[in-house]
Order: structure tokens, then C-alpha cells, then sequence
């Protein structure tokens, strides 16, 4: 067979008897479309080639024909059997029991703690999109009665600024991918390495360095926001290398530097914004079309129009002015007017855009630049080059904002207006604004797949339930105060429901204390599903206590991580190559992307759906799970399409409406202009939701843990942290397992210092370190460079040794390398929108495992340098190498 696979179908088999499957990558979120080729005689699977189709390339961490892939797969160590634990917790001590006798004793067990203490005492640990599946988990959860209490790295890792942009523009404009970055003028990269994050040959990296190759005609600008020099800032036409967690003071440096030189897009601004809205300066709040009419209502707004020389009402429902069709309404932008309210008191208003100039003043880049380290020149030509030399993207990346503490919601919502006062709104080559389903068609008879929302039943939630959703009365952004408010504005646009499975997500720190303390309930049970907290969570120490703390702990997993080591039951988990495909990203994407099982399960091993459907049916919930296989599942999700598993599978991808751009403009059926999925119907510079739900919307910077934030605790710790770095193909926490030849090019964790910093402290290339913070302290290799800041270092975060015994005091090296064992969990100290913790911008020090005289020259005085004493030479001499000394 021609090693091309263009056009080959689904489960052709060629001559050599190997079938060939359209299926989808998993091992990180680009999802890339691969042939798994199995053998028909033995059923084994033994090569995958990239779809030339779509163009797709075997990243390193499948590996040339796959092997890598197929070395994971098979691997001696995975978990092929259901084992349950026979000694105390931590012993690392089984017994192998069936499929079915362990979903049994696990939903029996469930059900007495849920008798006891209710459907809330159980909580669900997940990790970064590892499967389609986390509808099932939703769907299970609302089903058993649960308030929809989960943990996952999302609360540092996009969903919460997802959740922030649909509180903005009614859509996740920051997205994995950039919708269309071949059209995009200029490219910011603000905290990403591409190259590495996803893969080298991975789409992301291939798409961004092929527009902005020098050498290309018509190469796209790139801006680099990234404290480490990273292969991106080389291509870069702007590289901006900040302080850790400095990066939001720059963000509002940039809109500071656009407004007072008037690059901002004042047709988007004044049309398609509510940044003309009345802001009133008593209450700092929005003025509702209710304060200044007697019969006008909370849920509209007011601006004032020059044509009238007066207010005048916004109806959001119908997205238009309070005025007869075709009147002309000359909407301010700016300026300060006295408004009489419906009581006959009078208050001064400015407006949205006024009162986020105002904000923002402060924020100039010589201020900017004192705090971040980069050049006030630099700050400005990037803002300049932003504004002008549209349309404009900027790429999502976890130093964007995520892991940024209580600076991470200002920083979300400031990108957000920069994108905003730019018009890089829906545009080609800007963000694009997705459309899940088409708002004519609302009420009609539903013309496109069925979404993640629609499979989770979130429906079954009642209001006293959600109330005992943990940290719902605090971080609310990311609870049911915020979710409610989002889902409603999308299902008035859309006539479909918003996911609960990335924006319903609790404080882990929370989560911890129910653990612990029993407050506000008793968290007894957990099921944690590609998820590993002691390697993912914040303050490691606190995670061990509350798992050992638990009553029930599940854990479905590929290996025996410090995790699963710790479990009553760990549960076989199926790989993406064993599994199909259908989603549409936590419905993130408006569109599908389907694969087909590669080859079957090994030994015991179940799919994510399996467990939750096989546990749900334990638990009285069969009628709810009439699907047996996924295939049933992605064949009804398709159904109301007239698509066949087949047909989408060969497809790879199914798109229910062209792409289209600018769609805020078009005119409905109904005779409205659609707008975007907010309360108003506008790109909201101002977030109404914010507001509502007890939060300031403008942003501010807030100075982090730093010589300057904190100068007496920089006394003792001197250095500036950040737990980044990602160094492919290693992926989180996964990656490590030594025996498929993804570890081989980081075998061990390397902190990033710059070689000033290391000379002083005499620490030398490859030396074990101690990082310490007040947390705790880690141990790993020290890697030296000029490509990072003095003053800076760099921890790779997730690590763990599976090669190191699983049992106590081991516990496969977590405590030992694991950057959060550095992390405080204060829920004080995190984002009180979104419960985002700080893993960037803390304080450190950094001191060598051995005495530094056993290597320093300078510990030897001069005096001793007289022929018979010896030196560091001699000590040198003598670890040279065993062969060195056989005579």
C-alpha cells in the first residue's frame, strides 16, 4: 500500500491485511486526524499514519510509523485490570478484581455515603480535556443529584477565561486555535510557546510560523509577550519580556496608549459596543434604562444621544434604540451629562468608554515599565502595532493570564477590551464568533448535531441544590450566579443551553476544607478521571491530606500514578486510540470533529462513558443511558442531521453552517440585528454580567508576590518564580512514564536561571537545587541561560517519578519535584471571580543540594595553591569516569 492516505476510507484493508481507521489524537487538545492500521490476523495495532488529508503530522509523542504511540499503548505498566486496595491507604498494596464486581462494591459504597451525607458528599477530579467525555461525567452527576461540584486544572487553564469572554462577546474568542490567523495582519503571542505546548509539527506552531516567516510574502507582524526567550521570540517583530505576572499592567498599558492616541475602532465602538452606554459616577454602576423611566426595565440600558440632546433608552431583548425604525440616534462616546432619574433626582453620568479611560490612566507605560522590566518604548510600538496593523489576533496561552492569581479576571477582561476597541471582533484574521446553531431557527426543529450542553441535563438542576455547589456564594463567575446568567443569553440567541463541564468549576482550596474539615458538608467521596491533583492541584502537602482524608477515592487511569496510589479502586482507562471521537471542544467549537475507534480495548479497559454509564446504571439510572457503545452515542448526536457514523467519520469534521464573518450585522427573520450572546446584544467593554453579579468588570493591576509587592519577604527570598515551561513532547503531568521515549529528551526537571544568578550562588549546569518558597521546597536540575530575565526563575510544573516506588514515604516522588508543592491554595490570595490561583510572579530561593566548596574553586584559598595540598582539580580528576582508574 502507497504510505499516502489521501482518500482512504474508513476500515479499508490493504494488502497486507492491515485495516486502516480514521480515529483522533488525544494526547493533547489539537486532536489531530490519524490512521491507526491494525493487524487483521492478530488484532494487534502496529502503525499510525498521519491523515494527509488534512494535512497532519506524527508528532514526537507518537513517534516515527507511531511506535511511541503503540509503546504506550502496550506498555507492561498500564492499568489493564480494575485493583482494589487490600492495605491501609498509601501501602500500595491490591488485589485484581473484575469490571463488574468493582463497579458494584464502588456504587454500593457511593450509596451509603450518599444516604448519609447526600448526592453533594461526592466530588469529581478531572484533568485538562483528556476525552470527549465530560458530558458523561455531567450527565451522571445531575442524574445522581450532585450540585455539579468538580475540580480541575481549568480554573488555571482557559475555562475561566472562557467564561470571561461569554460574559464579553457571547463566545470563547480566545480559543486553542486561531480561527483564521492566514488572514491575520499581526499575531500576538502573550504566554504560549507554541512550538512546544502542543508539539513542534503540531498545527498550531506549522500555522503560526508559516505567517510569519520572514521570507513569505506578505508575513504576518508577530508580538512576543513571553519572560523567557522562546523560539517564537526569535521570529517576533515585538518581544516584550516581563516580569512574571506583570503582564496585566502591560495589557493596560496598551489600551492606555490606544486611547490617548486614538488608534481604538470608533465605528465598532459607538455600533457594535456598549461601550456608548451611561455609566452612572454615584453608584459606579450601569444606568438602566429603569432609573430613568417609569416603565423602563432593569435589563436595559441607556446612552445619551446627541440628536436629541438626551437619554436615551436601549432595548436589549430587540438589540436596538427605544425609537421608531429608520430615526437616526448619534450615540456619545464620550462625555459627562447630567441625567434626570425617574424619582426626579438628577445624577452626572459618563460614559462605559469615558469610565474605562478613566480607569486605565494610571496605567501609562512609564508606569508599566518600572513594574514589568520591558522598555516603555517596547510597550508602545507594540500597542501601536496592535491597533493599527489589523485585523489582529491574540493567541490563548497559559502565561496569558492563566495560573495569574488575583490578577488573572483583570488581565481576561483587558485582552478582551483591547479586542473590542480594535474591532478584532468576528472579522477574518481577528476572533471569530462562533454559531452553534442558527438564530433563525430557534423554536424550529433543530438542524445541527447535538451538542455537549444538551447531553448533560443540566436541566434537572433546581435552585436549592445549587445553592450547595461549593464556593457557589463566593467565586461566582465560575458557580451558578455566573453560569446561570451566561446560559441565559445563549439560549436567548441560540435556543440551546451553555455546558456546565468547563465554566462550573469549584475552588479546589475548597474542595479541600469539605475534605478536611467537613465545612460547609463532608466531601467523603471522589472520582477522579485523567486527573492526577497531587501533581496538578495547589499545595501538595494539603492535597495528600484531604485524599487520605477521603472515604471512597476512585481514580480511572493509564498508570499508577501518587494519585491512584492512594485509591480504593483504580479503574482501567481506555487510550485515545481506543476510543472514537465526537466533540465539539466543551462546545467551544461550532462545528464537530469525529474519528472512529482505532482498534479495540485491551484486556479490561473501559472508556471514560463506560464508567460513568456503567456506574450510573448501577445506581438506578438506566433509562437515562440508552446508548450501549459511544458509536450509539455519536450516531444519535448525529441523527437529527441525517448523518451516518460512517459519513462524519470519513469527514472528520462536520460544519452544520459555512464560516462566515461578521454576523453581529446581519439582519434576522424576526427583523433584529443579531448582536452578540450578552445581556445587551453588544461586544460588552463593560460587563453587565460582572456587575450583576457583584464584581467591578473594569480591570486593575494588583502588584503580586514581588520585590516590589512584598519587600520584606524578598529579603528572604530574593527571586522571582514562575512554574512554566513546557518542554514537548512531555504534556502536564503525562509523559513521564520511562518505556515509550517521551522522556527521553527531559528525563528529569530542569528549573530555568540566568547564569548571574547561578555564579553567585555557586550553583553550576545540571547541579540538584533546592527551590524554597513559605510553601515548601522541591528539588530539581538547574538549567542555565541568558534567555531569561536575572532576577527570574523558571520550575516546570507536574512532575513526578513513575519509576519510584508508589508507597509511603515515595509516593513516586511528587513531594519531592512537583512544583505545587511551592503553591499557596489561600482561596483569599486567589481571583475572587474565578478562583484562580497564583502559580506566576512568587518569591524564591534557590540554593544547591550539596555544599557548593565540593565543586566552587572559590572555596579554596589561594594560599593553599602551593603544590601539596589538593584542589578542585584533583577532586575533578577522580569522578572523570570508572574507566579512567582501571589499571
Amino acid at each position: 500500500m502507497s504510505e499516502s492516505m489521501i482518500g482512504v476510507p474508513n476500515n479499508h484493508v490493504d494488502e497486507n491485511g492491515i485495516r486502516w481507521r480514521r480515529t483522533r489524537c488525544h494526547m493533547c487538545h489539537m486532536n489531530c486526524g490519524i490512521f491507526a492500521g491494525v493487524d487483521t490476523a492478530t488484532g494487534r495495532l502496529v502503525e499510525l499514519r498521519p491523515n494527509d488529508d488534512e494535512g497532519a503530522v506524527l508528532c514526537n509523542r507518537l513517534g516515527e510509523r507511531g511506535q511511541r504511540a503503540i509503546k504506550f499503548h502496550y506498555h507492561p505498566k498500564r492499568i489493564n485490570h480494575p485493583l482494589k486496595r487490600v492495605g491501609e491507604r498509601g501501602e500500595d498494596k491490591w488485589e485484581q478484581i473484575s469490571y463488574d464486581q468493582a463497579v458494584k462494591e464502588i456504587s454500593e459504597k457511593l450509596q451509603e455515603l450518599i444516604d448519609k451525607h447526600g448526592p453533594e458528599t461526592l466530588v469529581s477530579s478531572e484533568g485538562t480535556y483528556r476525552s470527549d467525555h465530560l458530558w458523561a461525567r455531567s450527565r451522571f452527576t445531575n442524574l445522581l443529584g450532585n450540585p455539579g461540584n468538580v475540580v480541575d486544572p481549568g480554573t488555571i487553564c482557559w475555562c475561566w477565561n472562557y467564561s470571561l469572554n461569554m460574559a464579553m462577546v457571547g463566545w470563547p474568542v480566545e480559543s486553542m486555535m486561531p480561527a483564521s490567523p492566514q488572514q491575520s495582519n499581526t499575531i500576538v503571542n502573550w504566554g504560549k510557546r507554541c512550538s512546544e505546548s502542543y508539539a513542534p509539527e503540531a498545527p498550531l506552531w506549522r500555522v503560526i510560523k508559516g505567517r510569519t516567516t520572514v521570507n513569505e510574502n506578505g508575513p504576518a507582524q508577530m508580538i512576543v509577550v513571553d519572560p523567557v526567550c522562546i523560539p517564537e521570540s526569535g521570529q517576533a517583530d515585538q518581544w516584550l519580556q516581563p516580569y512574571p505576572n506583570t503582564d496585566c499592567i502591560i495589557c493596560l498599558a496598551w489600551i492606555n496608549y490606544i486611547v490617548e492616541h486614538k488608534l481604538y475602532n470608533e465605528d465598532f465602538l459607538k455600533n457594535w459596543s456598549n461601550a456608548v452606554f451611561l455609566f452612572r459616577t454615584d453608584t459606579n454602576k450601569l444606568l438602566r434604562a429603569s432609573d430613568v423611566l417609569a416603565d423602563g426595565r432593569e435589563e436595559d440600558f441607556a446612552v445619551w444621544d446627541a440628536k436629541r440632546d438626551g437619554v436615551l433608552a436601549w432595548c436589549s431583548d430587540e438589540n436596538r434604540y427605544c425609537t421608531d425604525e429608520g430615526v437616526e440616534v448619534d450615540a456619545q462616546l464620550s462625555g459627562t451629562y447630567q441625567v434626570k432619574l425617574a424619582d426626579g433626582s438628577e445624577v452626572a453620568c459618563i460614559t462605559v468608554f469615558d469610565a474605562i479611560v478613566q480607569r486605565v490612566a494610571e496605567y501609562t507605560p512609564e508606569r508599566a515599565s518600572k513594574v514589568s522590566g520591558v522598555p516603555k518604548r517596547k510597550i508602545e510600538e507594540a500597542a501601536k502595532l496592535y491597533a493599527t496593523n489589523g485585523p489582529a489576533c491574540i493567541i490563548w496561552g497559559l502565561g496569558g493570564g492563566d495560573q495569574h492569581g488575583n490578577n488573572a479576571a483583570s488581565f481576561g477582561i483587558a485582552k478582551t477590551i483591547l479586542r473590542i476597541m480594535t474591532g478584532n471582533i468576528d472579522n477574518p484574521g481577528g476572533e471569530f464568533v462562533g454559531q452553534p446553531a442558527d438564530p433563525n431557527s430557534v423554536g424550529k426543529e433543530k438542524d445541527f448535531p447535538v451538542r455537549d450542553a444538551e447531553m448533560e441535563l443540566s436541566e434537572l438542576q433546581d435552585p436549592e441544590n445549587q445553592a450547595k455547589y461549593i464556593g457557589n456564594d463566593r467565586f461566582r463567575v465560575m458557580a451558578w450566579p455566573g453560569f446561570k446568567k451566561i446560559d441565559a443569553c445563549y439560549r436567548k440567541m441560540f435556543g440551546l443551553p451553555r455546558p456546565m463541564l468547563h465554566q462550573m468549576l469549584c475552588s479546589p482550596s475548597l474542595v479541600l476544607d469539605a475534605i478536611i474539615d467537613q465545612k460547609p458538608y463532608p466531601i467523603t467521596a471522589m472520582i477522579a478521571w485523567s486527573s492526577n491533583p497531587l501533581a496538578w492541584m495547589p499545595n501538595t502537602k494539603k492535597v495528600y491530606k484531604a485524599l487520605k482524608s477521603l472515604e471512597l477515592l476512585v481514580v480511572c487511569e493509564y498508570w499508577k500514578t501518587p494519585t491512584a496510589a492512594l485509591a480504593d479502586y483504580i479503574m482501567p482507562a481506555c487510550d485515545w486510540m481506543e476510543r472514537p471521537m465526537c466533540t465539539t471542544s466543551e462546545d467551544s467549537m461550532d462545528f464537530i470533529t469525529v474519528g472512529d475507534r482505532g482498534v479495540e480495548p485491551y484486556a479490561e479497559r473501559r472508556m471514560d462513558y463506560d464508567f460513568f454509564r456503567a456506574l450510573g446504571c448501577a445506581m438506578g439510572q438506566q433509562e437515562q443511558w440508552p446508548w450501549e457503545t459511544y458509536e450509539d452515542v455519536i450516531q444519535y448526536r448525529i441523527d437529527r442531521c441525517g448523518l451516518k457514523y460512517e459519513d462524519v467519520v470519513n469527514a472528520g469534521t462536520y460544519f452544520p453552517y459555512p464560516t462566515e464573518y461578521y454576523k453581529y450585522a446581519r439582519r434576522l427573520e424576526n427583523g433584529q440585528i443579531q448582536g452578540f450572546a450578552t445581556p445587551s446584544r453588544k461586544a460588552e467593554v463593560y460587563a453587565s454580567v460582572l456587575e450583576e453579579l457583584g464584581y467591578d468588570p473594569l480591570p486593575v493591576y494588583r502588584e503580586p508576590e514581588s520585590p516590589l509587592g512584598n519587600p520584606e519577604m524578598a529579603k528572604e527570598y530574593p527571586l522571582r518564580l514562575t512554574t512554566a515551561g513546557r518542554i514537548s513532547p512531555l504534556y502536564h503531568s503525562e509523559m513521564r512514564t520511562p518505556g515509550h521515549g517521551t522522556r527521553t529528551v527531559a528525563p528529569y526537571p530542569m528549573t530555568w536561571m540566568h547564569f548571574n544568578d547561578a555564579r553567585a550562588l555557586h550553583i553550576k549546569e545540571g547541579d540538584w537545587i533546592w527551590i524554597e518558597t513559605p510553601m515548601g521546597r522541591i528539588r530539581q536540575k538547574a538549567h542555565l541561560g541568558w534567555d531569561i530575565p536575572e532576577g527570574v526563575v523558571q520550575v516546570p510544573p507536574s512532575w513526578w517519578y513513575p519509576e519510584l516506588p508508589a508507597e509511603e514515604p515515595w509516593s513516586q516522588g511528587v513531594f519531592e519535584a512537583a512544583a505545587n508543592v511551592l503553591i499557596d491554595d489561600d482561596p483569599d490570595k486567589a481571583d475572587q471571580m474565578t478562583a484562580t490561583w497564583n502559580c506566576r510572579g512568587l518569591l524564591c530561593k534557590v540554593y544547591p543540594c550539596i555544599d557548593p566548596s565540593d565543586g566552587a574553586d572559590d572555596s579554596i584559598p589561594a594560599a593553599l595553591y602551593d603544590g601539596t595540598h589538593g584542589t578542585v582539580w584533583d577532586k575533578a580528576a577522580e569522578n572523570l569516569g570508572f574507566w579512567e582508574l582501571k589499571k
